[in-house]
Protein backbone atom coordinates (compact mmCIF):
# COMPACT_ATOMS: atom_id res chain seq x y z
CA UNK A 1 0.00 0.00 0.00
CA UNK A 2 1.37 3.41 -0.86
CA UNK A 3 1.60 6.23 1.64
CA UNK A 4 -1.15 8.43 0.12
CA UNK A 5 -3.99 5.86 0.44
CA UNK A 6 -2.75 4.92 3.91
CA UNK A 7 -2.77 8.56 4.95
CA UNK A 8 -6.33 8.94 3.63
CA UNK A 9 -7.46 5.89 5.61
CA UNK A 10 -5.86 7.21 8.80
CA UNK A 11 -7.45 10.63 8.28
CA UNK A 12 -10.87 9.06 7.69
CA UNK A 13 -10.52 6.96 10.86
CA UNK A 14 -9.54 10.04 12.86
CA UNK A 15 -12.53 11.96 11.52
CA UNK A 16 -14.91 9.14 12.48
CA UNK A 17 -13.45 9.00 15.99
CA UNK A 18 -13.79 12.78 16.34
CA UNK A 19 -17.41 12.64 15.18
CA UNK A 20 -18.33 10.04 17.80
CA UNK A 21 -16.63 12.10 20.52
CA UNK A 22 -18.42 15.29 19.43
CA UNK A 23 -21.78 13.53 19.37
CA UNK A 24 -21.28 12.13 22.87
CA UNK A 25 -20.05 15.54 24.11
CA UNK A 26 -23.46 17.03 23.24
CA UNK A 27 -25.05 15.39 26.30
CA UNK A 28 -27.19 17.72 28.36
CA UNK A 29 -28.56 18.24 31.85
CA UNK A 30 -32.02 19.66 32.54
CA UNK A 31 -33.13 21.25 35.81
CA UNK A 32 -36.92 20.86 36.10
CA UNK A 33 -39.56 21.48 38.74
CA UNK A 34 -42.10 18.66 39.08
CA UNK A 35 -44.76 19.31 36.43
CA UNK A 36 -42.41 21.36 34.25
CA UNK A 37 -41.37 20.14 30.81
CA UNK A 38 -38.51 20.83 28.42
CA UNK A 39 -37.91 20.03 24.77
CA UNK A 40 -34.94 18.04 23.48
CA UNK A 41 -34.09 18.72 19.82
CA UNK A 42 -31.81 16.39 17.88
CA UNK A 43 -30.79 16.77 14.23
CA UNK A 44 -32.06 13.86 12.16
CA UNK A 45 -32.11 12.82 8.51
CA UNK A 46 -34.62 9.98 8.11
CA UNK A 47 -34.01 9.79 4.34
CA UNK A 48 -30.71 8.08 5.20
CA UNK A 49 -32.50 5.47 7.32
CA UNK A 50 -31.18 6.94 10.57
CA UNK A 51 -33.65 7.92 13.27
CA UNK A 52 -33.45 8.87 16.94
CA UNK A 53 -35.03 6.42 19.38
CA UNK A 54 -34.86 5.91 23.12
CA UNK A 55 -32.53 3.21 24.42
CA UNK A 56 -34.77 1.82 27.16
CA UNK A 57 -31.96 -0.33 28.61
CA UNK A 58 -29.74 2.70 29.31
CA UNK A 59 -32.30 4.76 31.21
CA UNK A 60 -31.89 5.38 34.92
CA UNK A 61 -34.93 6.09 37.09
CA UNK A 62 -36.94 7.02 33.97
CA UNK A 63 -40.19 6.31 35.86
CA UNK A 64 -40.07 9.89 37.25
CA UNK A 65 -40.25 11.26 33.69
CA UNK A 66 -42.97 11.51 31.07
CA UNK A 67 -41.38 11.46 27.62
CA UNK A 68 -43.39 12.31 24.50
CA UNK A 69 -42.16 11.90 20.94
CA UNK A 70 -43.08 15.14 19.13
CA UNK A 71 -41.81 13.83 15.79
CA UNK A 72 -39.66 15.08 12.95
CA UNK A 73 -39.94 18.36 11.08
CA UNK A 74 -37.66 19.70 8.38
CA UNK A 75 -37.49 23.44 8.79
CA UNK A 76 -39.38 26.41 10.18
CA UNK A 77 -40.48 27.83 6.81
CA UNK A 78 -42.47 24.67 5.97
CA UNK A 79 -40.61 23.89 2.75
CA UNK A 80 -39.95 20.18 2.34
CA UNK A 81 -36.66 19.41 0.66
CA UNK A 82 -36.08 15.83 -0.39
CA UNK A 83 -33.17 14.34 1.56
CA UNK A 84 -32.67 17.42 3.76
CA UNK A 85 -32.08 16.96 7.48
CA UNK A 86 -34.42 18.34 10.10
CA UNK A 87 -35.10 18.23 13.81
CA UNK A 88 -36.63 15.43 15.89
CA UNK A 89 -38.25 16.79 19.04
CA UNK A 90 -39.00 15.07 22.33
CA UNK A 91 -40.68 16.63 25.36
CA UNK A 92 -39.55 15.51 28.79
CA UNK A 93 -41.63 16.33 31.87
CA UNK A 94 -40.76 15.63 35.49
CA UNK A 95 -43.56 13.77 37.29
CA UNK A 96 -41.69 13.25 40.60
CA UNK A 97 -38.66 14.72 42.35
CA UNK A 98 -35.34 12.98 41.85
CA UNK A 99 -32.61 12.37 39.34
CA UNK A 100 -33.05 10.44 36.09
CA UNK A 101 -31.41 9.96 32.74
CA UNK A 102 -32.56 8.91 29.30
CA UNK A 103 -30.35 7.94 26.38
CA UNK A 104 -31.29 8.60 22.77
CA UNK A 105 -29.59 6.58 20.02
CA UNK A 106 -29.27 7.46 16.34
CA UNK A 107 -29.35 4.32 14.23
CA UNK A 108 -30.96 2.45 11.40
CA UNK A 109 -33.67 0.03 12.52
CA UNK A 110 -31.99 -2.89 10.76
CA UNK A 111 -28.56 -2.31 12.34
CA UNK A 112 -27.54 -3.42 15.81
CA UNK A 113 -25.31 -0.49 16.69
CA UNK A 114 -25.92 3.23 16.84
CA UNK A 115 -23.71 5.88 15.24
CA UNK A 116 -24.51 8.52 17.87
CA UNK A 117 -25.80 8.68 21.43
CA UNK A 118 -27.26 11.62 23.33
CA UNK A 119 -27.82 11.34 27.07
CA UNK A 120 -30.14 13.69 28.91
CA UNK A 121 -29.85 13.87 32.69
CA UNK A 122 -32.78 15.39 34.52
CA UNK A 123 -32.62 16.86 38.04
CA UNK A 124 -36.23 17.29 39.17
CA UNK A 125 -37.15 19.17 42.32
CA UNK A 126 -40.49 19.45 44.12
CA UNK A 127 -42.52 22.62 43.73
Amino acid sequence: MTRAPLACLLLAAAMLAATATEADAADQTLQLTVGQQATVELEENPSTGYRWTIDAKSGVNASILRISDRGFSQNADGKRLLGAPGIHRWSIAATSAGSASVTFVYQRSWEATSVRRHQVTVQAVAR
